[in-house]
């Protein structure tokens, strides 16, 4: 009676953490097992030393669960030491193995009365002395070890799954933060792009929330003169729902200029997107040399750029004409700004530019239209700035709070939003 009572525990203990799909496979945890009847043509191929159906050296065992399709899925492989112990048993079953009896295993006795299976790992790493040793768990003497890849042993192959929860947690977000719709934990940040937001993955994909441009900088509400109050509401959005646009932007820099948006990638090639370029980060440019590029726009009298300095010191711009001509379909076209080459520094102004060339000399162009750019020589004096004047501790030290190699611009910031620390963005709503 106690025996039969120890059994039925056992059983219903098996059974609490495995979870059958189909008679052919088993879960425990987040990992599918194969659950397939060894036939006993496996155990005649097991006796006689040789390869077929669940029988193969270690080699062999991981390229038949690589190819393996079963209950619907293809991406199987060879059970590992730890995935293999976790079906075995304390005690020995009425086969003589140590497997948990929901298990199907292969028959005994015979000529080699043993039943023991390959288990992933291999001792030590590939071309090195030991890189022909595999590891196996041996279910008929309750024991693991490690023996030559070249004998054969029994094989099962397990997957990793996804376990399955009905309510998400959703991220804790600020009072005026919502969570993004995806629930992805792979964010890194995401710029404010004025009518949305950019955001990144750990990955290096870029994806869009709302859109970028439609700025309202210095936009005026009107207001009642007799109540003082606004005369209509200011509507606040939140924009959750990504949508891919670009992908290969892990350790990309990035230049957020609200209308538009540039990034250079790893590899040194310049992209851009937004007003005039399009919803998807397209590429602007085949050269590789790319240090950086900043972005002002026109406004209160001042004159609009989208400004780039390469590593050889070459200084370059996209006219604004361009992006009315280009409408996304025509390629823009770069234009150089200078014949010089050795530009150090890069300062943008209401309409002028300033440049710090590497012999230490200060340049500047004053725009006044479309024209060809043509830099002068410079001399910092406070009455020389005009419009520039907020400008004058920058350029009086020669830009030296200016990085090398970069454009120093006073466009209106844009909020960087950075992920929480599991992964998860929170947005806030965007005013209208």
């Amino acid at each position: 009676m106690k025996k039969i009572i120890a059994i039925a525990v056992m059983l219903a203990t098996s059974l609490s953490f495995l979870q059958a799909r189909g008679s052919d496979v088993l879960i425990i945890g987040d990992v599918m097992y194969q659950n397939q009847a060894f036939s006993a043509r496996d155990k005649q191929i097991f006796d006689a030393d040789i390869e077929g159906s669940r029988v193969w050296n270690w080699h062999h065992a991981n390229r038949y669960c690589r190819r393996l399709h079963l209950n619907g899925y293809s991406d199987w492989r060879l059970a590992s030491t730890r995935e293999l112990t976790t079906i075995m048993n304390r005690t020995k079953g009425r086969n003589g193995l140590y497997a948990k009896p929901i298990f199907k295993m292969p028959a005994t006795g015979g000529k080699y009365d043993n039943v023991w299976m390959w288990a992933g790992e291999a001792v030590a790493e590939p071309n090195s002395l030991d890189s022909h040793i595999g590891s196996f768990v041996n279910f008929k003497k309750n024991n693991r070890g490690n023996a030559d890849m070249g004998y054969k042993g029994y094989v099962i192959c397990t997957r990793s799954v996804k376990l399955v929860h009905k309510h998400k947690k959703r991220a804790k977000c600020k009072k005026n933060r919502k969570q993004e719709q995806s629930k992805s934990k792979n964010w890194i940040k995401a710029w404010k792009t004025c009518s949305g937001y950019t955001a990144l993955k750990k990955d290096g994909t870029l994806w869009q929330f709302g859109k970028v441009g439609e700025c309202g900088w210095g936009q005026i509400n009107p207001i009642n003169l007799q109540t003082g109050k606004p005369l209509y509401n200011i509507k606040k959005i939140y924009y959750l729902k990504p949508k891919k646009i670009g992908q290969g932007f892990r350790r990309a820099k990035f230049f957020n200029g609200g209308y538009r948006m540039y990034a250079i990638k790893s590899n040194g090639t310049l992209w851009g997107w937004g007003e005039g370029l399009g919803a998807k980060a397209k590429k602007l440019s085949k050269s590789r040399n790319w240090s950086y590029f900043a972005i002002k726009y026109a406004g209160n009298g001042c004159c609009s750029y989208d400004i780039g300095l390469k590593k050889d010191g070459t200084l370059w711009r996209i006219p604004e004409l361009a992006f009315a001509q280009g409408r996304y379909k025509r390629p823009l076209k770069i234009e150089k700004i200078s014949n010089f080459s050795d530009w150090k520094k890069i300062v943008l102004g209401c309409c002028n530019i300033y440049g710090l060339r590497k012999n230490g000399t200060m340049w500047r162009f004053s725009q006044t239209g479309n024209e060809k750019p043509s830099f002068k020589r410079f001399t910092p004096k406070k009455k020389s700035y005009g419009c520039d004047i907020e400008l004058y501790r920058v350029l009086k030290s020669k830009m030296a709070k200016v990085k090398r190699g970069t454009i120093y611009s006073q466009q209106p910031s844009q909020a960087v939003i950075r992920a929480n620390k599991d992964g998860t963005l929170c947005l806030p709503a965007i005013k209208n």
